[in-house]
């Protein structure tokens, strides 16, 4: 594969449009450099294909495990924890790397399980318990902090000077979900919803992709980590409108998730 589509780097500067021509192209306004502009499925697939397919029953393999099960999984509950953390970083990385040519989603997808699956492995052994607690809360908080912002139309901030303010709250919630293994007296509190906001997160995820596809949760979730420069028409000239039924589940989510903790 040659290097100019595998993780090339993309200046994160301001950009404008410019549509004088009827051709809208992004540039950076200190500069007048163009962004070559790509399509920014990041790994979600299209309508039914394989990698949509793949993430749609590993939502369902992780997410009804950890909602049912929760910490009476103990080992594999903190093997996700520190799995997910790997794949969620993973991720965010590769689709705000990658160039204007792209990177096909079946190999995003693969990379990002092979994530996954590492820290899971590392999660599961003995060695790796605490950290796998620690992440197991952190990503519980983050899935939590991100249904919320993605409820509403263009995320719960909208506009680029308050859409940092959307990442305060994840992270707010997400640095309280691991501060939470700190201590004794808030651990079994914490792993609790730790696992029933993981695992409701990704069950409903499923569900919704089942029904809204790439348009529904996967379309927030996109609008929400990829500011890539050479995905810029696409994510933010498209904006994230999600169906009533995405919202619906979405908000069913939460509510499942305080249910169950």
């Amino acid at each position: 594969m040659p290097s100019s589509t595998f993780l090339t780097l993309v200046p994160r500067a301001r950009v404008v449009i410019n549509n004088a021509t009827g051709q809208p192209i992004v540039l950076n306004p200190a500069t007048n450099q163009v962004f070559p502009q790509g399509r920014a499925t990041d790994a979600g697939g299209k309508d039914f294909d394989v990698p949509a397919l793949i993430w749609l029953i590993f939502s369902f393999v992780i997410g009804i495990p950890m909602s049912l099960a929760g910490i009476r999984g103990w080992r594999l509950s903190t093997g996700v924890g520190m799995g997910l953390a790997g794949a969620v970083a993973s991720w965010a990385a590769v689709i705000n790397s990658i160039g204007p040519s792209g990177v096909s989603d079946l190999v995003i997808t693969i990379i990002v399980l092979a994530f996954f699956a590492l820290g899971f492995v590392f999660g599961v052994l003995e060695f790796g318990r605490i950290s796998g607690m620690t992440m197991l809360g952190a990503t519980g908080g983050l899935a939590f902090g991100i249904r919320i912002i993605i409820l509403k139309p263009n995320l719960l901030f909208s506009g680029s000077i308050l859409y940092a303010t959307n990442w305060v709250i994840i992270a707010l919630l997400g640095l309280g979900g691991g501060m939470s293994m700190i201590w004794k007296k808030s651990q079994r509190a914490g792993l609790v919803l730790g696992c029933a906001s993981i695992g409701t997160f990704l069950t409903f995820l499923g569900a919704d992709l089942i029904i809204n596809k790439q348009a529904g949760m996967s379309r927030g979730l996109r609008y929400l980590f990829d500011r890539n420069a050479s995905h810029f028409l696409d994510i933010i000239g498209g904006g994230y409108k999600p169906p009533t039924s995405t919202q619906i589940i979405t908000g069913a989510s939460l509510a499942a998730t305080y249910a169950q903790s």
